[in-house]
């Protein structure tokens, strides 16, 4: 039971450390599961973090357990692999991303990644003998410069684009009309002005992608906590809101900015009502870009208002 304790536990740090790498790594090519647009996909970048870091991380690990003198702790390693998948599909799930993933390429992946795994484990994993370096065997070595030029090469070819903007866009989609046959009428009675509903709408499908049921239900029980945010439109208050009263707070918290700001053009009143709702450095540009998928591709009675607001920028 503590090996498997351990295999998981180990599973989630080698899941932390593969999110860490690919938050790293977005500049070279590396895709993550968001709900942004992506950079030009590196597909040799892409298929080696997602395919072979279960692999390197058991093998570094077994190598630092057979130099150690605990050898018999490598056996049955090859399950962080198994666990550090499972673990990957439970986020999916969890943080309700499941329509953002390419599930036929994640199966794809998942399915190489744990027989690249099982081969190396039991050809070299579960062998008695170092896998450290041996510098005796130095010639062999050109067969991994030969394997670096290939990987070189591969990286240079990129895919901009494509399924991953499309599964974005049907998100956004699915999101919206969720949003408006649950909360339209709540909405519709606090705010008339198109270009305001756009906001609310927008800050509400970005909030709930951030916070999904699951993490607001454990919000929810956060009762030693004085004030936080809760519901869907993640409003502060004392009391534990639910998604519908979050969305009558919220609405008449962007339209009290919204009055605030009126003396402002509409760019800079737009912008100062989303700071005002949330001050984060990154937030107001998230939900002008949710703003901009709505009006152009999920909800076309926004168009005029998000071209109002933007003016020249809108196109």
């Amino acid at each position: 039971m503590a090996l498997i304790a351990a295999h998981i536990i180990l599973a989630l740090a080698l899941f932390q450390l593969v999110n860490w790498i690919g938050e790293h790594a977005t500049d070279f090519g590396y895709t993550s599961t968001t709900l942004f647009e992506e950079p030009n996909e590196s597909l040799a970048l892409n298929f080696f973090i997602r395919v072979l870091a279960p692999t390197v991380f058991i093998v570094a690990l077994s190598a630092a357990t057979v130099a150690a003198g605990h050898a018999e702790l490598r056996i049955g390693i090859y399950w962080i692999a198994i666990y550090y998948y499972a673990i990957r599909v439970i986020y999916i799930l969890a943080m309700n991303m499941q329509r953002l993933v390419s599930w036929p390429r994640f199966v794809f992946h998942a399915g190489i990644g744990l027989a690249a795994a099982w081969l190396v484990y039991q050809t070299l994993i579960l062998p008695n003998r170092s896998l450290l370096p041996n510098l005796e065997t130095a010639g062999n070595e050109l067969w991994l410069a030969i394997f670096a030029f290939l990987y070189a090469a591969a990286n240079k070819v990129t895919v901009s684009g494509g399924p991953g903007a499309r599964r974005r866009n049907a998100f956004i989609g699915r999101s919206y009309d969720r949003a408006e046959f649950s909360y339209g009428a709540l909405i519709n009675e606090r705010i008339s002005d198109d270009k305001l509903q756009l906001i609310t709408y927008a800050i509400l499908i970005f909030e709930n992608y951030c916070r999904p049921p699951s993490i607001r239900t454990l919000e929810r029980l956060c009762f030693w906590k004085k004030e936080r945010t809760t519901g869907i439109m993640q409003v502060a208050s004392s009391a534990v809101l639910t998604d519908e009263e979050s969305v009558k707070l919220g609405a008449q918290k962007l339209s009290a900015s919204w009055q605030r700001f009126a003396q402002e053009n509409l760019y800079d009143r737009t912008l100062s009502t989303i700071t005002d709702y949330n001050k984060d450095r990154d937030y107001s540009q998230r939900v002008l870009e949710v703003m901009e998928i709505l009006a152009k591709r999920a909800a076309p009675r926004f168009l005029p208002a998000y071209n109002a607001i933007m003016g020249p920028l809108a196109d």
